[in-house]
């Protein structure tokens, strides 16, 4: 027995050929934003002008001469060094007209100040690690790069590397960014932590941690799926934060093709972050995006400069971070503009460390140590 098709079908239904809005916008990818908390912060108070300026003594040399006896020598001359942060703004805002927000499927101001706070993360990673990059201005020794002949003929990132690093940095008197922990502090690519652990061969992590019972236990925390965690490598004392928004040098030493990745190893003092905080300064804490929150304004009434509520909401950002001046002994110095909040590169005496790696086509790293020396001689 036939039957006759349906009569009524999608081409006479307009109802039925809707579309359906998901009003869950879904989460886009977002990268760790870590570097301020690699900075030693400091705030500038209120009503103190728009300059914070730093001292520190030189170092007296060892003195190895004899005095002579019954006779009054010459008083030492000691030497400060100064650097000096000036403070801006960065300031961003979003508005939204009445008619939008009222015919919006989403929370549009709440969402977008989140992704507001993202910018700013962003931006002030950016400045942390724009003065930590310009280290090798003030000393070229700081910049020490192996060799690379090809994309598939250069060195690996491993565990001996950071730790010859980490050395470097002890030999040179720097301090531990954590004194509690004794530990230092770094900002790694996901690929180049990802070279560390895939390494199997003697003194890696692996070999490292598979000999005892609680080394075994700590493997499984190396590798996390959550980047907001902290990772330690055995025998580095580096406490490492991942994320992509490292330097990146395409065709690194004139080879195409060949990207450098850097990761940066900071001691105490290494890098200063300087904040004014004025009054309706946007929180920023560590840095991490997530932890800041824009101002988020809805319903607003009518106001003088818009008496017809024509535009009730907006979100807002607004911050004081620094911009350097210079180490000097007597006004003179080294100038590197960075911005509101003052980011300075510690190059009056502490040291600071990086290491730089390559990334061709495969998940592989060249290593790069950085390593900032005093600069300045003392004059008795």
């Amino acid at each position: 027995m036939a039957f006759s098709p349906a009569g009524n079908q999608l081409s006479n239904l307009p109802q039925s050929t809707v579309k359906f809005y998901d009003k869950t916008f879904r989460e886009n990818l977002k990268a760790q934003t870590p570097f301020v908390a690699c900075a030693e912060r400091l705030n500038l108070p209120m009503k103190s002008g728009n300059q914070y300026e730093m001292f520190m003594y030189v170092p007296l040399a060892a003195n190895t001469t004899q005095t002579d006896e019954g006779t009054v020598g010459s008083s030492l001359s000691v030497s400060v060094l100064t650097t000096t942060a000036t403070i801006g703004e960065y300031a961003d805002y979003a508005n939204f007209s009445s008619l939008s927000l009222a015919t919006a499927i989403d929370q549009t101001v709440e969402n977008v100040a989140k992704e507001m706070s993202y910018r700013l993360g962003e931006s002030l990673s950016a400045l942390v690690r724009a003065t930590a990059d310009g280290a090798s201005s003030i000393d070229s020794s700081v910049l020490t790069e192996l060799a690379a002949s090809s994309t598939s003929s250069f060195t690996a990132l491993s565990l001996s590397q950071i730790r010859n690093s980490v050395q470097s940095l002890a030999g040179r008197s720097v301090r531990p960014f954590d004194e509690a922990s004794k530990a230092f502090v770094g900002v790694i690519h996901p690929f180049a932590l990802g070279d560390v652990l895939a390494d199997n061969s003697n003194d890696s992590p692996i070999d490292i941690l598979k000999h005892t019972p609680v080394g075994q236990a700590k493997m499984e925390d190396l590798v996390s799926v959550d980047l907001t965690e902290v990772i330690e490598l055995p025998s580095t004392g580096v406490h490492f934060f991942q994320t992509n928004l490292v330097t990146k040098t395409s065709n690194y030493s004139g080879i195409t093709g060949l990207t450098a990745l850097r990761t940066y190893i900071f001691g105490r003092d290494g890098i200063f972050a300087i904040n004014l905080g004025a009054q309706g300064d946007t929180s920023y804490g560590d840095g991490e995006w997530r932890n800041i929150k824009c101002n988020v304004m809805q319903n607003v009434e009518p106001t003088v400069a818009d008496p017809e509520g024509l535009i009730p909401g907006w979100t807002s950002a607004r911050s004081s971070p620094a911009r350097e001046g210079g180490a000097s002994r007597s006004g003179e110095g080294q100038t590197r503009a960075t911005g509101r909040d003052e980011w300075i590169l510690h190059h009056l005496g502490t040291l600071l460390l990086f290491v730089l790696f390559l990334l061709p086509r495969k998940l592989t790293h060249h290593l790069t140590a950085l390593v900032e020396k005093l600069q300045y001689s003392l004059a008795i």
